[in-house]
C-alpha cells in the first residue's frame, strides 16, 4: 500500500501544494544542482508546486534511461499517492542512449510520466541561457550536435559553454547559480528549436523548458 502523500511531500507548516512534480535525472551532479538552485531561487513557484528531486548517489553509475525510468516509477509513483495533476519527469540526454522512443512509450502508458530530452546533452540547455542560437555558426552547431570529446573530461559542448561563460565550466562543480538570471532567455531560445510532431529533439534542442514553465512563476 502506498504511503500517505503528506508523509513525503507536505512541507512543515505549509499547506499542501496544488501540484507535485517529481524529477529523476540521468546525471547525478549537474542536473540535480541546477534544479536545487531553481528551488532556492525567487523564480520557483513554491506557492503552488512542490518539487521533489530523486537523488542518485554518485556510486550509482547506471544512468541508462530505462534505469532512470524504473527508479522514478518505483520510488515515486508506486510508493506515494499521486493526484491526477501530479507529474513525474525524466531529465535525460540523447547523445548516449538509443532507446528513448521506448522510454517515451512507457511514459505514455503511465499517463502522468514525461520525458524532457536534451540533444545532445543537459549542457546544451545551459548553453541556451547565455547565447542566441542565431549567433552560432553552422560549424559550431554541427560540432555541438556531434559533441565529440575534447579531452578525457570534456566534450565540445562543455568547452564551448566554458568559453562563453568566460571563466570555464566544470561538470563536477557546475556553479549553476550563474544561469538563474537567464532562465527566461533559455526558454525562449529552446522554443525556437522545437519541431512540431517531435516527441523529443532529433536535432539540436532541449525540452527541459517544458518542466521549467511548470515550476517557475
Amino acid at each position: 500500500m502506498p504511503r500517505e502523500r503528506v508523509e513525503l511531500f507536505r512541507e512543515s507548516k505549509t499547506k499542501e501544494k496544488e501540484r507535485i512534480i517529481v524529477l529523476a535525472f540521468e546525471g547525478n551532479i549537474t542536473e540535480e544542482e541546477y534544479f536545487q538552485e531553481v528551488k532556492s531561487s525567487s523564480l520557483f513557484n513554491d506557492e503552488l508546486v512542490y518539487l521533489h528531486l530523486l537523488k542518485r548517489p554518485k556510486s550509482d553509475t547506471n544512468s541508462a534511461p530505462k534505469h532512470v525510468f524504473n527508479k522514478l516509477k518505483r520510488e515515486a509513483k508506486e510508493e506515494f499517492n499521486f493526484n491526477p495533476a501530479d507529474e513525474l519527469w525524466m531529465i535525460i540526454d540523447k547523445d548516449r542512449w538509443k532507446n528513448i522512443d521506448e522510454i517515451i512509450e512507457l511514459c505514455r502508458i503511465q499517463k502522468n510520466m514525461f520525458v524532457a530530452v536534451s540533444n545532445p546533452c543537459f549542457e546544451f540547455w545551459l548553453l541556451l541561457h547565455i547565447c542566441k542560437m542565431s549567433s552560432l555558426t553552422l560549424k559550431q552547431k554541427a560540432d555541438i550536435l556531434a559533441n565529440l570529446k575534447i579531452s578525457n573530461k570534456r566534450n565540445y559542448t562543455d568547452e564551448l559553454l566554458g568559453d562563453l561563460i568566460g571563466d570555464g565550466y566544470n561538470k563536477k562543480k557546475p556553479r549553476t547559480e550563474r544561469f538563474m538570471e537567464f532562465v527566461s532567455h533559455a526558454i525562449v531560445e529552446a522554443k525556437k528549436l522545437v519541431v512540431v510532431g517531435e516527441d523529443y529533439p532529433l536535432g539540436l534542442g532541449s525540452y527541459v523548458f517544458k518542466v521549467m514553465e511548470k515550476i517557475i512563476r
